[in-house]
């Protein structure tokens, strides 16, 4: 079977409210044209070669998607769920730690991330927010988490949280639209980063939002506090090895591990020469 084929694809699930308002508010201010990708219909912006892809089932569950789709980047709209029902914007590679798929995906499986890209759609995410002065909304990064497992495609996940209401806001939800496409239109340029793994700290990972936004790290996957007590060095060999950029430098958030997580985590890097910075 040909693969359907694009620079970019971006997915968006028809069981996903959010995704579904990105996906029309990308229909509403750009020129995107129909595209047959066999039963279906997908959506073609012909300039920056992006391609508009809707799938069945929810993101997290949407496996095997390279036995039909190629591309440089796979970047999925989807909505986010929490129960502090925090309004927010937030982006990250997906992946799993351990061996919990609750959330899809495979066991000790992560995607190949993006570095420069997660940057880039993070601060156009808050860029967009400042502009169209969207109150009330945080703007993030998460951990490496949930599915679906993505083998040889760099993936990431832009995400509008965390309630219905925010999922069927239309000024959140063109935000997020258009940073995918100033994105999509930045993806072949050469950015002056220093590109990044993390380890440590929390869901949210403020350290590493604040990091990302206000000095020139990028970075890909993070391995939070909470999976450290089942995970191996396999684990964060995995973190530095699947980007689609040489990781350089591994920030570690050091109030946000124990001094055995510290230990397992420098001594594999001081053992692979890798730089290491206490943020």
């Amino acid at each position: 079977m040909q693969k359907v084929e694009a620079k970019i694809i971006i997915f968006t699930s028809k069981m996903d409210i959010a995704a579904q308002n990105i996906k029309m508010r990308i229909l509403e201010n750009h020129k995107l044209s129909e595209k047959s990708i066999g039963v279906e219909y997908a959506y073609h912006d012909r300039d920056i070669d992006a391609l508009i892809v809707d799938i069945p089932e929810d993101s997290i569950y949407a496996e095997n998607l390279e036995e039909k789709f190629k591309a440089k980047i796979f970047i999925f709209a989807s909505r986010h769920s929490s129960e502090s029902g925090i309004p927010a914007l937030l982006t990250h590679t997906p992946g799993n730690w351990t061996d919990d798929t609750s959330m899809g995906g495979k066991p000790r499986s992560i995607a190949i991330s993006s570095p420069s890209t997660i940057k880039r759609m993070l601060k156009w995410l808050n860029k967009l927010k400042d502009e169209k002065m969207l109150e009330g909304y945080k703007v993030g990064l998460e951990v490496t988490h949930h599915g679906p497992s993505i083998h040889n495609t760099p993936t990431i996940f832009v995400e509008l949280g965390s309630r219905e209401e925010n999922w069927r806001d239309k000024s959140a939800a063109y935000i997020v639209s258009e940073a995918i496409m100033n994105v999509a239109r930045e993806i072949d340029e050469k950015g002056e980063f220093k590109i990044a793994a993390g380890f440590g700290g929390p869901h949210y990972a403020p350290s590493f939002t604040k990091k990302t936004l206000e000095t020139e790290y990028a970075i890909g996957h993070i391995v939070p506090e909470y999976v450290y007590d089942k995970i191996t060095v396999r684990e964060i060999e995995m973190a530095v090895e699947r980007s689609d950029e040489k990781v350089e430098y591994a920030l570690i958030d050091w109030k946000g591990l124990n001094k055995k997580q510290r230990d397992m985590t420098i001594g594999y890097l001081e053992k692979v020469g890798l730089k290491w910075i206490k943020i």
